[in-house]
């Protein structure tokens, strides 16, 4: 029988305040009447990675993030190289991280996967220094991170604003790649760094990506024309993505990348980088729950 120390780091601002919900739902699941769980609730920027390095001592066997994708990778990345398990209870938009290991959008449900899943380890990007469990980039994606976290209100319909705003106003780049002993310079209107297939909400930019092959896909997508928009919001939302003439995908164990990378975004946060970048992975340094590996439908890939 699997012994069970559970710590729910919660951010209580995600989900318009959902996370408060999280110790009512876990008492009322028989399940969890006999394990043992302490529940934290962040306070400030940063809190959570301050959270983790104290539990990483307390012996602790899962960590569950409760919150949005910043929160996940925050304390996803955290606790690399730990051996500690690590599941996400979703409260953010996307969710896309949750999403590709098969959790449940629904809390109660994501909260039961916790117990009843098997457990398995992946990798984790880095971009210059920092540490991506999900989908990165430049481009049309990092400029509308960039413009969301100016918006006062958030939430999905600031973000599908962002998106429509910037569609209109952004004209695309040319970058210079390095990548499997060739260098070439190609326009984007989307860079995407993947590590998982998805943004969130099932919008797929890397039909190709496995948490677990150690490598990172290079997604490149050159600005669609206005007719042909219906057909790749089609593909975009139902993983036929690699369908388009103008996307491609490349796996590498690492990259560089050259060229006005100043806005990026990482698993959906807004950064400022420096030109070159270099993206290399680290296979398989991060525990994860994985509720698709306990799934007996064919669809088992992680």
């Amino acid at each position: 029988m699997t012994h069970y120390r559970i710590l729910f780091i919660v951010n209580p601002i995600s989900g318009f305040g959902l996370g408060w919900e999280i110790p009512y739902r876990i008492r009322h699941i028989a399940a969890y009447k006999h394990i043992e769980y302490n529940i934290r609730f962040t306070e400030y920027a940063g809190h959570a990675k301050e959270i983790v390095e104290q539990a990483k001592t307390q012996n602790y066997t899962h960590i569950i993030a409760a919150g949005g994708d910043g929160t996940v990778n925050e304390i996803g990345t955290a606790l690399m190289g730990t051996g500690i398990a690590f599941g996400v209870i979703s409260l953010g938009s996307g969710n896309g991280f949750a999403r590709h290991l098969g959790f449940s959008q629904m809390m109660n449900k994501a909260l039961k996967q916790i117990l009843k899943s098997e457990t398995t380890n992946v990798d984790v990007v880095e971009i210059n220094g920092l540490y991506s469990l999900n989908v990165s980039g430049f481009g049309f994606d990092a400029e509308v991170a960039h413009f969301f976290n100016t918006m006062k209100i958030r939430g999905i319909f600031s973000y599908i604003y962002s998106i429509v705003r910037m569609w209109f106003s952004y004209p695309g780049k040319r970058y210079r790649f390095h990548i499997n002993g060739k260098t070439w310079e190609e326009d984007c209107f989307v860079l995407s760094v993947a590590n998982s297939s998805q943004y969130g909400n099932n919008a797929s930019i890397a039909p190709k990506a496995s948490l677990r092959d150690g490598l990172v896909d290079i997604c490149i997508l050159k600005r669609p024309k206005y007719y042909q928009i219906p057909r790749f919001l089609y593909c975009f939302m139902n993983s036929k993505i690699a369908r388009l003439p103008y996307f491609s995908e490349i796996q590498c164990t690492e990259a560089f990348l050259e060229g006005d990378l100043s806005k990026a975004h990482i698993d959906g946060d807004p950064y400022t980088l420096e030109s070159p970048v270099q993206v290399k992975v680290h296979p398989g340094v991060l525990k994860v729950i994985a509720p698709k590996l306990s799934r007996k439908k064919k669809n088992r890939t992680v």
